[in-house]
């Protein structure tokens, strides 16, 4: 069975980058075995932690830089006190998983990433290309000094082909006998599969995708009527119900909550 698949990784936009600190005080898990499709660059400022990628284990210390493919398998644990990892996730393909250990390779990462840290932070005029450019130049020395790790399991690659399939599809009412037509299996296995893949039921997997591209529709100015014809949703009233379950706000308060954060960094 595969761990759970990390959704709200997925709500990045193809040219977006978003920039975090993963800070553990005291020794123990950071985070647990997951996945996404989205790829996300690792960078150790302090401490020392125990990486997992794909079954395979190894000691990530200070200055070690890690990129981790869509669709691989990864957890962290701090094996020491203050651990501090700068992480980075945007959408990238047809990249093998790679690490970059401290040395005079990696000696440009730090500031590279105190610098995605601080755009992200301050959200100054420019900083979505700044970020994303930032983010481009860590990946190309990772490609250049960086060794391939963690080879992706076959049954990883298959959930990421069929999450693929659905982003896909969403505007043409799919249902989980089509899906598991164009995967190749019955309704019934494939259901069961879905569920080890995903960590969660084919509907409630796929109404997570509706909403989240939903909100990408909302955050461009689409009315949420609009947007319940694209999703071919039965009527607003319906696509309102199920945004808000998922959400915990109506697409209006979406909408309002985006306007007075963007006149709040622009004033």
């Amino acid at each position: 069975m595969l761990p759970y698949q990390e959704l709200k990784a997925e709500q990045l936009r193809p040219d977006q980058v978003s920039v975090f600190v993963n800070y553990r005080r005291e020794a123990g898990l950071m985070v647990h075995e997951h996945w996404h499709c989205c790829a996300e660059l690792l960078f150790v400022f302090d401490g020392c932690a125990e990486q997992t990628l794909n079954g395979e284990r190894f000691t990530f210390h200070a200055g070690d830089t890690l990129y981790i493919a869509p669709g691989a398998v990864h957890a962290t644990v701090s094996v020491e006190d203050r651990c501090y990892i700068g992480v980075a996730q945007f959408h990238c393909s047809g990249l093998p998983s790679l690490f970059l250990p401290s040395g005079q390779a990696s000696q440009e990462m730090a500031p590279l990433f105190s610098r995605l840290q601080e755009e992200f932070t301050l959200r100054r005029p420019g900083y979505a290309s700044i970020s994303q450019g930032l983010t481009l130049q860590a990946l190309g020395l990772l490609e250049r000094s960086g060794t391939e790790v963690g080879q992706m399991p076959p049954s990883t690659g298959e959930a990421q082909k069929i999450s693929a399939y659905l982003r896909s599809h969403l505007t043409e009412r799919i249902t989980l006998e089509t899906a598991a037509r164009a995967a190749g299996y019955s309704p019934a296995y494939f259901s069961r599969l879905f569920r080890q893949w995903m960590g969660m039921p084919f509907k409630a997997y796929l109404d997570e995708l509706m909403v989240q591209a939903a909100k990408g529709m909302l955050e461009d100015g689409l009315s949420a009527a609009a947007v319940s014809e694209v999703l071919r949703y039965d009527t607003p009233s319906s696509f309102g119900r199920a945004f808000k379950r998922i959400a915990g706000e109506t697409p209006s308060g979406f909408q309002e909550r985006l306007r007075k954060q963007k006149m709040d960094r622009n004033p």
